[in-house]
């Protein structure tokens, strides 16, 4: 690789982390990004980027907006695409503990080196990192070779609804960096998921005795085990089907995430973290069969099973490993060396458990890796918070990795 310095003089350190302060400003809870998706086409319009403001529809009806920018290349050299996704952490509506906050979650205060507020990890650094590092590219006049894209798609806390409208566009890059918080790791592997919901159906009556879909629903509490502790496999006495994976030790593993009752039915909704080689279909057949053998069990259990969780949100496939000797990751690990003067961790990385848009992009046969700034201590944060530092670095790393990549 040819690092060329000179790239990094078109960067005030300022830039990125200010561009990350107005992102924050603008609430863009799931499934309601326009409005941050019309500030960032309006910025990329400004500085010369091609634009395309697109109308994502949902499954419910409903539409939501994402930014799409580009810079040409003459087509002589393989494209890249930096993807970041603008919905924020959304509960029921709101910030996760907002009483809690000591920071207004929409503010952007900077404290210590550290930026405050809402989506200041997950993942407006991340989206501000990319633009930033694109403008850096079109401000040194660098002669392209290859498309340069920005996508900063809507709904990957939704099953990543605009990755996937994205890739029903028709667009194809070469490679591709999604900027997911992950310490400056470079991850070349991550989970999927399988959600859904398990219907256990009872009685509703007083005074006698009756079946209690609430004491049923505990044998499947009891069957799934403990929240997010490795699963075993099933010739080892569990109830999956899988080859454990070297790179992501752990999973798959799973969780119950809510239980609800209302008179003579109790549901309950899980998280299954799958690997390579799970699929949700695999999952349903795995899952039925527990289910199955409880209910021969026990007659008076009668149950339906749900997945996905809603019509709405598809779940995240799990996808193979991106090759360490490809081009992209090791052209990153030399900008991440270069910019920090050490090597970057590669493998899973600081986001092992978690899911990104890589598993769609990937799926089509886009080369794909996650890199982006920000070390997420637990997960959901009150006062979500990122280093300072860490958005200047990643711009920096990005920027020289789109001049090597698609200018060289």
């Amino acid at each position: 690789m040819m690092v060329d310095s000179a790239l990094l003089k078109f960067l005030m350190p300022s830039e990125p982390v200010e561009l990350t302060q107005q992102l924050i400003r603008i609430p863009s809870f799931l499934w309601h990004e326009s409005e941050v998706g019309r500030f960032i086409c309006d910025w990329m319009q400004q500085r010369g980027f091609e634009v395309d403001f697109q109308e994502v529809p949902l499954r419910d009806g409903g539409v939501t907006h994402q930014a799409i920018g580009v810079l040409h290349g003459d087509g002589s050299g393989p494209s890249l695409m930096l993807c970041g996704h603008t919905d924020t952490s959304d509960w029921n509506g709101d910030v996760f503990r907002r009483d809690e906050w000591t920071h207004d979650p929409f503010a952007a205060d900077i404290e210590n080196g550290k930026l405050y507020g809402l989506g200041a990890i997950n993942m407006k650094a991340g989206v501000a990192a990319i633009l930033m590092a694109t403008e850096m590219v079109r401000r040194s006049d660098l002669a392209l070779k290859g498309d340069v894209i920005v996508a900063c798609v809507v709904a990957e806390t939704g099953g990543g609804v605009g990755a996937l409208h994205l890739i029903k566009t028709g667009l194809r890059p070469d490679y591709c960096i999604v900027t997911e918080a992950g310490n400056l790791d470079v991850g070349v592997i991550s989970v999927g998921y399988v959600q859904g919901k398990v219907r256990v159906i009872g009685e509703f009556k007083h005074r006698v005795p009756y079946i209690n879909p609430i004491e049923k629903i505990t044998k499947v509490i009891h069957a799934f085990g403990p929240s997010y502790q490795p699963l075993k496999l099933k010739q080892a006495g569990g109830w999956l089907r899988f080859e454990p994976h070297p790179l992501i030790p752990g999973f798959p593993a799973m969780a119950v995430r809510n239980v609800e009752h209302y008179q003579n039915t109790t549901t309950l909704s899980f998280d299954l973290r799958i690997i390579p080689g799970m699929t949700e279909a695999t999952v349903r057949q795995d899952m039925t069969a527990l289910l199955d053998q409880i209910r021969a069990d026990d007659p008076d259990f009668q149950y339906e099973l749900i997945i996905p969780q809603s019509a709405r949100q598809p779940n995240m496939p799990a996808r193979p490993a991106t090759p360490i000797d490809s081009p992209l990751v090791t052209t990153l690990i030399e900008a991440h060396k270069h910019v920090t003067g050490s090597d970057p961790v590669v493998g899973a990385g600081h986001r092992i458990g978690a899911t990104a848009d890589t598993c769609h992009f990937k799926g089509v046969g886009i080369t794909c890796v996650e890199y982006g700034p920000g070390f997420i201590p637990i997960w959901p944060m009150v006062d979500e918070c990122i280093d300072v530092d860490q958005i200047i670095t990643a711009t920096q790393v990005l920027a020289l990795t789109v001049a090597e990549i698609c200018g060289r």
